[in-house]
């Protein structure tokens, strides 16, 4: 099958090579022309595990080619919508780039065509579709409009749409089910538990998925402090807690909190539009604040870890994309430490191995770093913020040759305790027992 996709983004990408993969013929559109001569020439423009070199596979099978044309090509059946919903001046997840390509996908698409929006949408989002239908079915016939989130995590992108969750459709309208399904089948090949709803639930459950594994997130961070201030460990504590079938262990780990492109809007957005509607959430109310807390206390333990204030102090951060695996500094926690260091009078020095550039963009501010070793030089500490796997093997008595002071924060549980102390290094791991 003939499939279109707008939107060569990290969403974009991932869905069109695993369509590709599927055996359909993907068609991905993009208004940026440099990506999509990128891309043409088999260069991902983002980073994901096992993305360029599939790209590059399913373009050389005839499966996969990007164009600057947002018109579907012709005998097409199904566009699939993948353009950002970012947070601006009206708030977070907004549906302008979405209902822009959505209007000229009705306006030039066929009467049988079906637009399937990936796109995260916010819970009023699918009625805002639902009237551009209407403006468009006013003047005649036109495509039928349904919703398709995505479950898909950075670093595992691939992996997660070959073995999905759940494959979750919506429908703006109920004689638009067999549309939404038509959809939802275009997965049945990867076998997974299917659901096909009215969109507005589907636009909750979406939202409502993240929020709760943010919640999970922000529980085990303040875990975390808690088995700091009493000595306990806080992987043997979740663990435990996780072992409870109906509790779990996934998205319990402690870290230096919450971030990327949907998790920290998210937690965001909720709250915004249980506000509007009048719904006192207060548990949903405090995910984000939660989350700003543990990064504040996650300096300020710094800060008492040196014994001295942070005012003139120099500290190495390594990794500042949000998670390993991705070049994704969106929301990115390392970026959140790296500004309140600076709000505390710190010097900050970064590096990440795939990061450096995003983050250099997103943070002008920020010093980057060649590599680790240069980044510690006059350190008085150095704060793992990433669990990159190259952290894990650090020569630690050479970076110890270059700092000023002796300590190392490992805010992830990743690097090598016993090199760490061997170095002559004072280790500090976020509610563990170093």
């Amino acid at each position: 099958m003939h499939l279109f996709l707008v939107g060569a983004g990290p969403v974009g990408l991932v869905t069109a090579v695993g369509f590709a993969r599927l055996g359909h013929h993907v068609t991905v559109a993009d208004i940026d022309p440099s990506r999509v001569a990128a891309l043409s020439a088999g260069r991902s423009p983002i980073f994901e595990p096992g993305l360029e070199e599939a790209l590059r596979a399913e373009k050389a099978a005839g499966r996969l080619e990007f164009t600057g044309n947002p018109e579907p090509p012709t005998g097409a059946a199904f566009s699939i919508v993948c353009v950002g919903t970012p947070t601006d001046a009206s708030g977070p997840l907004s549906t302008g780039q979405v209902e822009a390509v959505v209007a000229g996908l009705l306006a030039c698409a066929p009467p049988e065509h079906v637009v399937a929006v990936r796109s995260t949408l916010p819970v009023e989002g699918p009625d805002r579709l639902a009237g551009l239908v209407a403006a468009r079915r006013g003047r005649g016939p036109c495509a039928t409009v349904v919703t398709n989130p995505e479950f898909m995590r950075e670093g595992a992108g691939l992996r997660d749409f070959e073995v999905p969750s759940r494959v979750v459709a919506g429908w703006l309208s109920p004689e638009d089910r067999e549309a939404a399904q038509a959809v939802a089948d275009l997965y049945a090949p990867l076998n997974a538990p299917t659901l096909v709803a009215d969109a507005r639930s589907v636009a909750l459950i979406k939202l409502a998925s993240n929020v709760f594994l943010a919640t999970k997130i922000a529980f085990a961070n303040e875990l975390a402090r808690v088995c700091d201030a009493v000595g306990a460990d806080v992987d043997l504590v979740t663990t435990g807690v996780g072992m409870d079938e109906r509790i779990g262990r996934a998205f319990l780990s402690a870290g230096p909190g919450i971030g990327g492109s949907c998790l920290p809007e998210q937690a965001l957005a909720l709250p915004l539009l249980s506000s509007r509607l009048g719904v006192p959430t207060p548990l949903i109310d405090a995910v984000s604040r939660s989350n700003v807390s543990h990064q504040q206390a996650v300096v300020a333990r710094l800060g008492a870890l040196l014994g001295r204030p942070l005012g003139g102090a120099r500290v190495a951060l390594l990794g500042l994309a949000f998670k390993a695996g991705t070049d994704d500094v969106r929301e990115s926690p390392a970026l959140a430490l790296a500004r309140e260091l600076r709000a505390a009078g710190a010097s900050v020095v970064g590096f990440d191995p795939r990061a450096g550039e995003p983050a250099r963009r997103a943070d002008p501010l920020l010093e980057l770093a060649a590599g680790p070793l240069e980044a510690a030089e006059g350190a008085a500490a150095v704060v793992v913020a990433t669990e990159w796997a190259e952290f894990r093997a650090l020569d630690w008595a050479a970076l110890r040759t270059r700092m000023q002071g002796d300590l190392v924060y490992d805010t992830r549980n990743v690097v090598d305790r016993q090199a760490v102390r061997a170095a002559g290094l004072r280790l500090e791991v976020l509610g563990r027992r170093a």
